[in-house]
């Protein structure tokens, strides 16, 4: 009976004056950092859905206010990133805040991407980390050569996910973003 009454205490604490449900101290403070941190967009080129969902598993777990955009070929990709340019002529448009690119992809390879965001001058702006797997130094190089921001080994264990994912929104939510 002391449970039960103690569980009614702290809902109907809860409460406001219209009866609707008020977060909780915990959850208030967690909503309030949450929405105190601005939310980056990214748009997430991996032909892996299962790293997609790590990733984005990844954020959850360390309350990271990203929002993603997936595409999981290169031509996905670039179909993406052409709508965003061609719309962006016309309407305002919300453009990727840091675009995460896999290197290898069936099909054409991530520097494909790479290439065509540093050709257009409307996307060229765009920030471009690429995450691989891919155990050739040589396609690391050549990202780097085309523009990659950044060029990152792929973390294999959960912990190292969320600490890359962590060290990424701490980088560049601070990053002063150009007009595209």
């Amino acid at each position: 009976m002391a449970v039960t009454a103690n569980f009614r205490q702290e809902n109907e604490s809860r409460m406001n004056a219209e009866g609707l449900d008020v977060p909780g101290p915990q959850e208030a403070v967690s909503a309030a950092i949450t929405t105190s941190r601005p939310r980056l967009l990214v748009f997430h080129i991996n032909d892996s859905t299962d790293d997609q969902v790590i990733f984005q598993a990844a954020c959850k777990e360390a309350e990271i206010p990203f929002d993603w955009q997936t595409a999981e070929t290169a031509a996905g990709g670039i179909s993406y990133l052409e709508s965003v340019a061609v719309r962006s002529r016309t309407h305002a448009v919300r453009w990727p805040d840091l675009v995460v690119l896999d290197l290898a992809m069936p099909g054409e390879s991530g520097l494909k991407v790479l290439e065509y965001i540093r050709a257009k001058p409307e996307l060229r702006r765009l920030v471009v980390i690429v995450l691989t797997g891919h155990p050739d130094p040589a396609m690391a190089e050549e990202a780097v050569k085309l523009g990659a921001n950044s060029v990152l080994r792929k973390p294999t264990d959960f912990g190292d996910t969320i600490k890359l994912m962590t060290a990424l929104y701490e980088m560049w939510r601070m990053a002063k973003r150009p007009s595209m």
